[in-house]
């Protein structure tokens, strides 16, 4: 019952990242919807089906609303933030596999920089009266962890990181040192990138070092964007897929998973090192069909700098504990064996919750990219193992 090959990215579509983008959710979701139709030929009413993150505000029945669809059969969420990114893949291209739908719209709009802020723990813990009450177990900002000024996604990033170092036996200076090459290169392609926030504003590694410390390890510069903006996806069956352009992208494998204590930023796992259940990434590879070897880039959920290092051993391009040392040796630009987030990532580009490195993901299949990895065919997207897929050329 493989999805191997059943569906195709056949449009994308997003519109600006930036500040403050001056319209409402919904406006910025049919905005980036129109743009992905446009990009595959399609017109609304040809839609059948809806993905959304649960953390949309836009219902499907906005778009339904907006768009003026007239026969939607099937429409699902995803829940979660960042562990959604690939989930919603798997959702669409499952539903086309099972002909429950022929064309499928997936979008994420947000307005996280001028509303709300994901960055801030008033989002997460809510005041009770002259009380401010953790509850649950969720993490951040849970029962166990709230009480201990664990808010917000950030400061358990930092947990994550500061147990690696110590893992892996690096020093302040030298774990600074493998963080700074990630951000530092991630600045470096947006600055190629037009579509980047970050575009016009260069970074070096004394401004990374200088940055002010966030929650230690982790630096100003090693935290992903608040971006207003949005993303989608037109997938549709594969038979029909060349039907509407040269240069279709399939979709090889697409997972989402859970295990225990897999809640998303938990920091109360029996090991902070272990990021994804057993097997994940070997059956998402098997999938597939491919191996680490075939793999022409890779696109990172990067909330923090530090999640593109544990994705490098998380999906097996380098052993555990010496993440630090591929990206020291081998690096993540475009003269690397396996290049990186080439759109500058949340890092730079902006912050869109992973639906941005699928669009880069699909502009770098198609040789359209702003920083083009030469004979690009094989793009593997993760997010820790909670999140993955890897999409092909046609």
């Amino acid at each position: 019952m493989s999805i191997r090959g059943r569906a195709a990215i056949v449009g994308i579509g997003q519109t600006e990242f930036s500040r403050d983008s001056g319209r409402s959710e919904w406006q910025l979701a049919m905005e980036a919807i129109l743009a992905a139709l446009a990009d595959a030929g399609i017109e609304a009413r040809d839609v059948d089906g809806l993905v959304r993150y649960s953390y949309d505000n836009v219902t499907p029945a906005m778009v339904v609303r907006g768009l003026g669809m007239r026969d939607v059969r099937w429409f699902s969420d995803i829940p979660f933030g960042g562990t959604a990114q690939c989930g919603v893949i798997a959702q669409a291209a499952a539903a086309i596999h099972a002909g429950i739908a022929r064309t499928v719209v997936v979008w994420r709009a947000l307005n996280e920089r001028s509303g709300v802020r994901y960055g801030r723990a008033e989002r997460h813990i809510a005041a009770d009266g002259e009380f401010v009450r953790a509850a649950g177990d969720r993490t951040p900002s849970g029962q166990f962890a709230g009480p201990y000024g664990l808010h917000v996604p950030g400061q358990s990033m930092a947990l994550w990181a500061q147990r690696y170092a110590h893992e892996a036996g690096l020093d302040a200076e030298r774990f600074a040192e493998v963080l700074g090459r990630i951000a530092v290169q991630q600045r470096w392609y947006a600055n190629r990138n037009p579509r980047a926030m970050m575009h016009d504003r260069p970074l070096d590694m004394p401004t990374y070092l200088a940055g002010r410390m966030i929650a230690a390890p982790l630096r100003l510069y090693d935290y992903c964007l608040e971006s207003d903006g949005a993303a989608a996806l037109v997938l549709t069956g594969a038979d029909t897929a060349r039907a509407l352009r040269d240069d279709p992208v399939q979709v090889l494998a697409a997972q989402q998973s859970l295990f225990p204590h897999s809640e998303p930023i938990t920091v109360y796992a029996h090991d902070l090192m272990v990021h994804t259940g057993p097997g994940n990434t070997e059956k998402l590879f098997a999938d597939a069909g491919v191996a680490v070897r075939d793999l022409s880039l890779a696109q990172f959920y990067d909330a923090t700098s530090f999640m593109v290092l544990s994705d490098l051993e998380t999906y097996g391009i380098a052993p555990p504990g010496q993440g630090w040392r591929h990206v020291l040796e081998q690096g993540t630009g475009l003269d690397a064996r396996l290049p990186i987030n080439t759109h500058g990532g949340h890092l730079s580009e902006g912050y869109i919750h992973g639906l941005n490195h699928i669009t880069e993901a699909v502009r770098q299949l198609r040789g359209t990219a702003s920083n083009q990895v030469r004979d690009a065919e094989t793009v593997l997207l993760g997010c820790n193992g909670a999140s993955g897929a890897i999409l092909a050329r046609a």
